[in-house]
Order: structure tokens, then C-alpha cells, then sequence
């Protein structure tokens, strides 16, 4: 449960405000970059809502007049506001606390104690940058948002300051680390850049370049452009040749996007170690600085999605106690980009002390047949609904060679995926590490500290009792929460989960042996048994 928000009683000036000598403001040009930046958004939009009106009717210069009235208005309230915010907040760094005033009609004091704070990170993107300002977010490390008040958030600071508060704030005890004293763990290499576009989300930016094509014909009022321009290249080149024609540059569009993605978000990467820090640079255009103490990392995660696995390559995530739920999103919890194999590899080795175990205990037999018993109900799920079209919609010849070869396409996919899912399960038992790993469209291969898990979940369905196999799920404070040995063996799940952290499972089990229940038993009532972090 998280804490509630900390005030603490502070200085007050003559006026019964905070002392000015003891606070400090925000960056005085925050009001010119939102002036700017906002002024930069509505300028853009009146282009993309004016040229169109003014080609098609007579009251283009009505639309221009407004536009423009409104993007100064707006661009100047949104300046007026900020600057009002940049004159009520202030903030100040004490040996024990960091505190915030803020609040234009409603004033809100928000106190974190400095042994609590976990997250110091600094964003700027290509404006801030520009001035040399920098977004500082400030967090205890508890999964909460901003409003629930366990961070706090300084927008903008000068980079100078930024960097200071960080040093200040992540520096436990002693002198401060020397710079020369850095650890480059890994560094950017642009031959990376290369795994970016082998990704499902490619696909996905293709079906979205697809659905923009369709909307701005819509906007310039032609919305039968693309099917016309379709029917045309069928009639010119064939129907087949023109699907997979189209097919072929929205899939390179895609591409071509997720790779500009990839470059703006990774480029100039460094993960650097330093006085019990990992920390991972990174930015073209918005630069981002994050932190992680090593002392609340709990182990990592080698996550190896199909298509830059076929590459030989993988990333790695880290696993640490306050990361947000919506880290793995927004690429928060990754430590090393995709990347070569060997160099996540080698980066993990370096965080644990100890190489990832590269022979893993293989599950049973029954394991892959329930993963082929899935792909046969996919199987079956694809005919009867390619006899439910062709019976009752009636497609065209073309349209029905189309459903039927996406439909065996379909089947392939769930059968190699089914195999290839049954033959990536696998665990061990290092004397630090709970290792586990699954998956098969996107792999995982998990490393958790075992002094880090504070409870078990046992699970076990009908169908997984009906073939002697059970999930035994490791609850942790780090990241996701939860982190599990798939379709393992009855005994040897239980077994695993005993010699993992001794003691803690042992007295249910034998609980369990006067009512006749064997170990089984235990996982097919879905018992969670637990201890306080």
C-alpha cells in the first residue's frame, strides 16, 4: 500500500510564504518554450484545416482569420498560465527532504524524504534542449501515479541544475562519484538499427499508413481515391500482383516509420555504471536520462521477440522494485536496446555477477501437446470461418483464393508457434537465481533474485491436472510482480518452488499430507502462499 503524501513544516517568509532564501524557482523561460511549442502545434494544424477549405469553397480567408486568431489566443492564455505557474512554484533541496510549493488557486505542498526517493530522471526534448532545459521527474519508486503524490516533478530546470539534483538526490552516502570512475556497460552502435523494422508493430504502422491514406482523401473530399487507384492497378497489373504490390510498399512505409522511431528514441544510447547506479542515456530529438539503484534491482529479463530472434538478436530489461506498470511500454525498464545477442548477454552477465544459464530444464511432453492442442482449436476456428464466408457472403473467386490462402497461412503459423512455444519452455535453479523462460512470438528468458521473492502461486487447471503439469508463479515487489514456470511437472514445479526459498512452501505441503491430498493437490486448489518483503 502505498504511502500516503508527506508534509513537513517549513520556513516561512514574512508574508507566511516560503522564505526565498531557502527556495528556488523554475526555469524563468518556461513560458517562452510553451509559447513557442504551442505556437508551433496550432500553426501546423490551421495548415492541415485551411488549404483544403480554401481550395474547395470561398471561405478559405474566414478560416485563416480564425485560425490565426485563435492559435494567437491560445498560444498567448497557455504563456500567461505558465508563467503564472513558474511565479507560485518553488522548490528547495534539504539534508533530508525534497519539498514543492505549487498551485495557482489552490496551493499544494508536496515533501519527499530524500532515503525514499528511487527514480531521478531528466527528459528534454529537441526545444528544452534548445535552451538548455531540462524535465526532472522525482519518484519514490512506489507504482502510483503523480497525482497520488509520491513524486515530484520539476519542468524545466537548467540541465546544469538538473544534473546537480540528480548527483544529490541518487547519492546515499560518501563523496560523489568521480566521472572518470564511469562504467560504460554498452554503447550505441547504428549497425542496431537494423532489428528495429523486423517487428509485428511494422505491420501495425502499415495498417495505420493504410487508414491515414483514407482519411486525407476523406479531408480533400475524395474518399473513393484509393479504391479507384486500386481498381485500376488490379485492371492494369492483375489482381494478385496489385494486392501484394500494395502490400509491399505499405509494409516498407512501415518500415520505413518504425525505424525513424527507433532511431529518434535509441540513438546516441550509453548505459553507464557508477557509484551503485545503472544508467541508460538515450535521444535524438527528446534525450532521456534514466536511473536505476542497483541495490533494488532483482534480476533482468533477455527478451527475444520472433523476428529479431530469427536475427540473432535480443534486449534486455531490467527488474527493480518501483519500476512503473507501464514501464515495459514505454521502454522505461529496457537496459540494453536490441542489439547483437552476445550483448545483452554480456550486460546481463555484468549486472548478476553470473552468466545466464544457457542449458535450461526441459518441461514434459505434455507441455507441448497442449500448445499443439491449441493450435489444432485455431485450425479448426479458421475453416469454419472461411466455410462461413464463402456460404454466406459468396466473395468473388479472387476474394475466396485470398480467405483460403490466408486461412492455411493462418495454420502454419499456429502449428510452428505451437512447437516452437513447447520447445523455448524451460527453467534452473542457480544458487542466486530463479530462471525461467517461455514464449515463442515473443521469448523471455527471466534471471529473478531469489532473496527478491516474497510468495508463491500455485496454479493448476483441469486440463493441466488431467496431463500432471501445473504454473508455479514467483511474486516479487520488482517490476510486473509476478513472474512464472509454465506447464512444469507437479513435482518438480513444487519441488523448485521448496528449494527456491526454503521454508517458505514447505509448511503447506506438509499441511496438505494428513488429508490425503498429495502435492498435486496443492496447485489444483490455486493455494498462494506468501511472506512480507
Amino acid at each position: 500500500m502505498s504511502a500516503p503524501e508527506e508534509e513537513s513544516p517549513t520556513p516561512t517568509g514574512a508574508d507566511g510564504g516560503p522564505n526565498p532564501e531557502d527556495w528556488h524557482p523554475l526555469d524563468r523561460r518556461t513560458a517562452l518554450v510553451t509559447a513557442i511549442l504551442l505556437f508551433a502545434i496550432f500553426a501546423g494544424s490551421s495548415v492541415l484545416i485551411v488549404v483544403p477549405i480554401w481550395a474547395q469553397s470561398d471561405a478559405g480567408p474566414a478560416a485563416l482569420a480564425w485560425s490565426v486568431a485563435g492559435t494567437v489566443l491560445i498560444t498567448a492564455g497557455s504563456a500567461v498560465a505558465d508563467h503564472l505557474r513558474w511565479r507560485t512554484t518553488r522548490y528547495r533541496l534539504t539534508d533530508t527532504r525534497l519539498e514543492m510549493h505549487s498551485g495557482i488557486l489552490f496551493k499544494r505542498r508536496r515533501s519527499l524524504a530524500r532515503e525514499r526517493i528511487r527514480n531521478v530522471d531528466l527528459t528534454a526534448n529537441i526545444l528544452l534542449r534548445a535552451f538548455g532545459l531540462v524535465r526532472l521527474s522525482i519518484g519514490t519508486g512506489e507504482k502510483v501515479s503523480e497525482s497520488e503524490g509520491q513524486s515530484i516533478v520539476l519542468d524545466p530546470v537548467a540541465r546544469a541544475e538538473g544534473e546537480r539534483l540528480r548527483t544529490d538526490l541518487l547519492r546515499r552516502a560518501g563523496p560523489a562519484a568521480d566521472p572518470a570512475d564511469e562504467t560504460a556497460l554498452a554503447v550505441w552502435s547504428p549497425r542496431w538499427i537494423r532489428y528495429v523494422p523486423i517487428s509485428v508493430f511494422t505491420l501495425l504502422i502499415a495498417a495505420g499508413a493504410a487508414g491515414a491514406v483514407f482519411q486525407v482523401t476523406e479531408w480533400f473530399g475524395v474518399p473513393e481515391l484509393p479504391v479507384t487507384w486500386a481498381r485500376s492497378l488490379a485492371d492494369r497489373f492483375g489482381a494478385w500482383p496489385a494486392l501484394l504490390g500494395a502490400s509491399v510498399v505499405f509494409v516498407v512505409a512501415g518500415a520505413v516509420g518504425l525505424t525513424a522511431l527507433g532511431l529518434e528514441s535509441w540513438w546516441n544510447y550509453r548505459l553507464e555504471r557508477a557509484d551503485g547506479v545503472l544508467r541508460v542515456r538515450r535521444g535524438l530529438l527528446t534525450s532521456r536520462s534514466t536511473s536505476f539503484e542497483e541495490s533494488r534491482v532483482r534480476g533482468v529479463e533477455l527478451v527475444e521477440p520472433l523476428g529479431i530472434r530469427l536475427a540473432g538478436a535480443a534486449r534486455l530489461d531490467v527488474l527493480a522494485t518501483g519500476l512503473r506498470a507501464d514501464a515495459e511500454k514505454q521502454d522505461a525498464a529496457t537496459l540494453v536496446p536490441g542489439s547483437p545477442r552476445d550483448v545483452p548477454l554480456a550486460v546481463a552477465e555484468r549486472i548478476l555477477g553470473v552468466p545466464l544459464p544457457a542449458d535450461l530444464r526441459p518441461h514434459p511432453r505434455a507441455a507441448r501437446n497442449r500448445r499443439l492442442f491449441r493450435a489444432a482449436l485455431v485450425i479448426v476456428g479458421l475453416v469454419a470461418v472461411v466455410c462461413m464466408l464463402v456460404l454466406t457472403v459468396r466473395p468473388t473467386a479472387f476474394w475466396t483464393s485470398v480467405i483460403i490462402v490466408a486461412a492455411v497461412v493462418g495454420s502454419m503459423i499456429a502449428v510452428a508457434v505451437a512447437v516452437d512455444g513447447a520447445r523455448s519452455l524451460g527453467h534452473a535453479l542457480t544458487p542466486d537465481h530463479l530462471v525461467a523462460r517461455r514464449g515463442s512470438i515473443r521469448r523471455s528468458t527471466v534471471s529473478l533474485s531469489r532473496p527478491g521473492i516474497i510468495g508463491w502461486r500455485i496454479r493448476q487447471s483441469v486440463f493441466q491436472r488431467r496431463v500432471g503439469v501445473l504454473t508455479v508463479t514467483a511474486t516479487t515487489a520488482a517490476s510486473r510482480g509476478r513472474y512464472s514456470v509454465v506447464d512444469v511437472g507437479s513435482a518438480t514445479g513444487l519441488g523448485l518452488a521448496d528449494e527456491a526459498v526454503p521454508g517458505l512452501l514447505r509448511p503447506f505441503l506438509m499441511a496438505a499430507e494428513p488429508m490425503g491430498a498429495d502435492t498435486e493437490g496443492v496447485g489444483a486448489r490455486g493455494d498462494q502462499v506468501g511472506r512480507r518483503p
